[in-house]
Order: C-alpha cells, then sequence, then structure tokens
C-alpha cells in the first residue's frame, strides 16, 4: 500500500477520455491506489462543464478527443477560467507521440504528460512524486492562488531555511513571483545567484525577461540568442527575443524569429496569431495569410477564439487578393468569402461582426472587379451602420476604407471629416484618419507606394536629388494626397531647382500640385510645422 493512500482517499479526480476502456482501466488503478472520488468526462466540452460545478484535486485529460476540444485547449481555458488551481495537478495523456503534438502539448506546461499504456507502476511512480511536491509547498501554491505573492515570497523563504528538497523548484517559484509582482531589482539578483552557481536554462530565461522589462532590449536580446544557441527548441525563448526585437524596432528579425518558433512548435495558437499581426504589418501577406490560417484553425474551440481573430484572416486574404484576378487570386477570394460566411453564422447576433464581415466582403468582391456585387453588399453593410444607435470610431474607419476601395472618395472623405471633429483630443484615431485620407488605396497599393517613397529618399540622401523627384513623382501617382510624399517632393525640389523653379514647366506642374494638396493642412497636423519650414525656404529660393 503507498505511502499516500489515505491522501487520495480525500481527493477528488477527473478522468476525461472519449473511450470507455481507458476510463475503466485507470478507475481500476486510481482505485488500488486508494482513491474513491473519480468522476468521468467523454470530452473537452465536458470536462470543462464537470470542472465549473466541481473541483478536482487530480485532472487526467486525454489530447485528442475527437471534433471537440482537444487537452490542450481543455488545460487553456482551465487556466483562463481559474478553474485550475495551483495546489492542483493536471495531466495530459496521449497515445500520439508526434513531436509537433507533443511540443504544442508541453508549451501549456501540464504538470505531467503521460503516453498511452499506462501501467500500475508508471501511474503510481507519476502521481506519488507530483503529489508529494504538491504537499510540501500547498502553502506557497494557495498563497500564490490568493494572488498574495508577498506572502508566497515569505513562504519560499521559509521553506529554503528548512532544507527542503525541493530548493531548485522553490528557487525558481520565488524568481517568478519577483518578476510577476514587478520587484525586477531583486527578481534579477535572485536569477544572477543561480546562473552564478550554475547556469540553468530557465534562470537565464527569466534573467533576459527582466533585462527586457527594465528597458534593456539589447542586453536582452544577446541572452535569449544565447539560450536559443544552447537550447534551440526551447520555443519560450523564441517569443521573448521577439518581444526584445520588436521593442528595438527590428519587425523584420522578430517576425523570422517568431517563424522559427512556429516551425518547431505549430499548434501554439498566441504564437501564430502574433506571427500572423507582425507579418502583416510587415506586409508579408503570404506569411501572414498563412499564420492567419493556422490561428484561425487553432482557436475553434479554444477560450481565445475571438470574432475579430477571425476577421483579422479575412481581411488579411482580402488584401492579398487585390486586384489579382489569376486563379490563385480568385481562390484567396473565395477562401476569405467561405471565412466570412462561416463568421456572419457563428456570431449572428452580433450586428457589429455583421457590419465587419459585410465590409470585408464587399473589398473582396471590389478586389475581384465584381462591381455590382460589391456595391449590394456595402448596401448591405450601410443599412446596418446607420441602425447602430452608435458605432465605434474603428467601424467608422473601415467603412470609410471600403468606401476608399470603391471609388466613393466623397463619401469617404465626410465620415473621416465628422468623425475627426468628434474626436478632437484622441490622437491616435486622428493618425489613423490622417493615414487613411493619406493612402485611400489598397494595401499592395500602399505597399508599393512606401517602396518607391524609401527608394526617393535614399535617393536623396545619396546626394542624386533627380533621381529622388522621380521615385517620389511616381509614389505620388499612386498616393497623391499623401502629405508626406508631397512634402519629400517639394523638398526635393527646393534642393534640386534652388534658383530657377519656376522656368522648368514641369517642376511647376509640381509645384502647382504640392501647393493646393498642402494648402489645406491646418495647425494640428502633425507635418504643419514642416510644411510651414518648407513653405519660408521656397519663398526665399524663389525671391
Amino acid at each position: 500500500m503507498s505511502n499516500l493512500f489515505k491522501t487520495y482517499q480525500k481527493k477528488k479526480f477527473l478522468i476525461a477520455d472519449d473511450f470507455d476502456n481507458f476510463i475503466f482501466s485507470m478507475k481500476q488503478m486510481l482505485r488500488r491506489m486508494g482513491a474513491e472520488h473519480i468522476d468521468s468526462a467523454r470530452n473537452g466540452k465536458e470536462a470543462i462543464q464537470k470542472c465549473i460545478s466541481t473541483h478536482f484535486d487530480v485532472v487526467f485529460c486525454d489530447y485528442n478527443m475527437g471534433d471537440n476540444k482537444n487537452g490542450q485547449q481543455v488545460l487553456e481555458e482551465l487556466r483562463y477560467r481559474k478553474l485550475l488551481k495551483n495546489t492542483d495537478i493536471f495531466f495530459l495523456v496521449s497515445a500520439e507521440t508526434a513531436k509537433e503534438m507533443v511540443m504544442g502539448a508541453l508549451e501549456y506546461q501540464p504538470d505531467g504528460y503521460i503516453t498511452k499504456p499506462i501501467t500500475q507502476s508508471l501511474l503510481q511512480n507519476r502521481l506519488d512524486r507530483l503529489v508529494e511536491q504538491k504537499e510540501a509547498l500547498q502553502d506557497v501554491y494557495r498563497a500564490i492562488d490568493q494572488e498574495d505573492y508577498t506572502k508566497a515570497i515569505s513562504l519560499c523563504n521559509q521553506h529554503l531555511q528548512s532544507n527542503s528538497k525541493y530548493r531548485a523548484l522553490i528557487l525558481k517559484i520565488q524568481a517568478n513571483l519577483y518578476f510577476i509582482s514587478g520587484d525586477y531589482v531583486h527578481a534579477k539578483k535572485l536569477y544572477e545567484d543561480i546562473i552564478n552557481k550554475r547556469p540553468l536554462d530557465w534562470a537565464r530565461l527569466g534573467l533576459g525577461k527582466v533585462l527586457l522589462e527594465e528597458g534593456n532590449p539589447r542586453e536582452a536580446c544577446e541572452m535569449f540568442e544565447f539560450l536559443i544557441q544552447e537550447q534551440p527548441e526551447m520555443t519560450e525563448a523564441y517569443d521573448w527575443l521577439a518581444k526584445a526585437q520588436k521593442q528595438l524596432g527590428k519587425t523584420q528579425q522578430a517576425q523570422t524569429t517568431l517563424e522559427t518558433a512556429v516551425s518547431i512548435s505549430p499548434r501554439a495558437l498566441l504564437r501564430q496569431k502574433e506571427l500572423a499581426q507582425i507579418s502583416h504589418a510587415n506586409h508579408d501577406l503570404a506569411t501572414a495569410t498563412k499564420a492567419y490560417r493556422h490561428s484561425s484553425k487553432l482557436s475553434e474551440n479554444s477560450c481565445y477564439e475571438t470574432a475579430n481573430l477571425h476577421l483579422e484572416y479575412a481581411r488579411c486574404l482580402s488584401d492579398y487578393a487585390q486586384g489579382d484576378l489569376s486563379p490563385e487570386g480568385q481562390k484567396l477570394a473565395d477562401e476569405a468569402s467561405r471565412a466570412l460566411s462561416k463568421i456572419r453564422e457563428k456570431y449572428k447576433d452580433e450586428d457589429q461582426v455583421q457590419l465587419q464581415s459585410r465590409l470585408v466582403e464587399a473589398r473582396v468582391l471590389a478586389g475581384q472587379n465584381k462591381d455590382n456585387d460589391s456595391k449590394k453588399v456595402l448596401q448591405a453593410a450601410q443599412k446596418l451602420y446607420e441602425n447602430m444607435e452608435s458605432s465605434a470610431p474603428d467601424l467608422t474607419l473601415e467603412l470609410a476604407e471600403t468606401l476608399y476601395a470603391l471609388d466613393d472618395s466623397e463619401q469617404a472623405g465626410k465620415l473621416l471629416e465628422k468623425l475627426a471633429e468628434e474626436n478632437p483630443d484622441n490622437n491616435q484615431l486622428l493618425h489613423k484618419i490622417e493615414e487613411l485620407r493619406d493612402e485611400p488605396v489598397s494595401l499592395k497599393q500602399r505597399i508599393k507606394a512606401r517602396e518607391l517613397n524609401r527608394e526617393g529618399i535614399q535617393q536623396y540622401e545619396k546626394g542624386d536629388f533627380a533621381a529622388a523627384l522621380d521615385a517620389f513623382r511616381d509614389a505620388m501617382e499612386i498616393t497623391p494626397l499623401h502629405v508626406g510624399l508631397n512634402l519629400n517632393l517639394l523638398q526635393t525640389i527646393i534642393k534640386l531647382n534652388s534658383k530657377n523653379m519656376s522656368q522648368d514647366p514641369e517642376i511647376g506642374r509640381l509645384l502647382k500640385m504640392c501647393f493646393e494638396r498642402l494648402s489645406a493642412l491646418t495647425p494640428d497636423h502633425r507635418q504643419y510645422k514642416r510644411y510651414q519650414h518648407l513653405l519660408e525656404r521656397y519663398k526665399a529660393k524663389a525671391g
């Protein structure tokens, strides 16, 4: 008989598996160990419901339970809902040994991972060891569950003074408690002390996180890069390296880092979502589409599933298919339409989602030159918009973006003007409005215009002002209203034609165009001071 026989008699167990034979076998083994309170669930959804109504001390959950929630998603949701305490034990169980499945499961850090078939001795050894550890440190875990981190840190000190055999684990818990409570000074010192005695990977990772939070992204990068070199499959280090790279403005490097992590462990939803967002921002639509596709699929049955995630997926597909009438472009547009239909069905009672899905669909159709269909969908969207008691600024922005895509610049401009008037103190929103006014075109066209603008800036910095002027002029053919581009062109003309600006008809035409577009700038526009400065320079040069 196990020394923990009486302990197991008091604990409540849950076995979640879709095979009755496995449940029966597990119950028999647990009863031999002393367990008396054993319940079962046939799928992930039922397991969650059982945990809502009853607190279980130990949960055994199969990874693959058909089309319902998998074991990883059950663990994810139990933690999200705070139904799983730190004093509890969660085992993921699986017959699968595929690397990507195992990596994905272990990333969520269950207390234990057991592969089928399970023997009595294996179960006894694994469970005994975990229960002993949880029982020994139950006061610390309870304080953490109560979010009393000061008490938990103090209890850790008491256990360390008593020479607990769990010293390494206690130090790891204590260092993390300092970190999550924002006490970076003590966290840093503890991590450094641990590393000086023994360079443990978790301590190096923790020190890198502290360095990043302290505002030292370069040092943090060095720590994470070293850790990845030593442990190339430590995916959490990649996540933190990408965060540090983003802080340094190295978004392309951050994307590459996340791509590597995703190749190691492709089933991590939040990482796929992060990769999708950063690659979309980097205008890498192929990578963004692939990552959004994965994150949308992974989110099904997950507590992290949102309408916005599916909408972002459809928006990315819309951007990617824009103007591409090839079979591949049509395929992407069809994929977007299917995704949008699914969204409307799933969120049929949410007016905002219904509106957003139709706005995206109108842009998808417009991008495939299906103008009549696009206008019909837009009309339906406008009715929804008008019937709303109040609309969030982002909805108005997306409506304006769609109107621009369907060549209704006048109505789009009026919407943006009214939105700016209603939100005079919202600088972030005003900046978005300016950006949309500057570039009321598809993402692919914006990317092309920005590439030409960058080329113009590079040529200007080299001193080749004629080449710079050509690049800025080509960019303005795509986005003629872009304030920054007009100012770049004006600055280049002033530099290139210091004395005889008015004698060249083409230069005169460009100058007239720039001034007409820039004359409407108001003092509250972020580029207004630059415009006034260039205007004074122009007047001085022109005499």
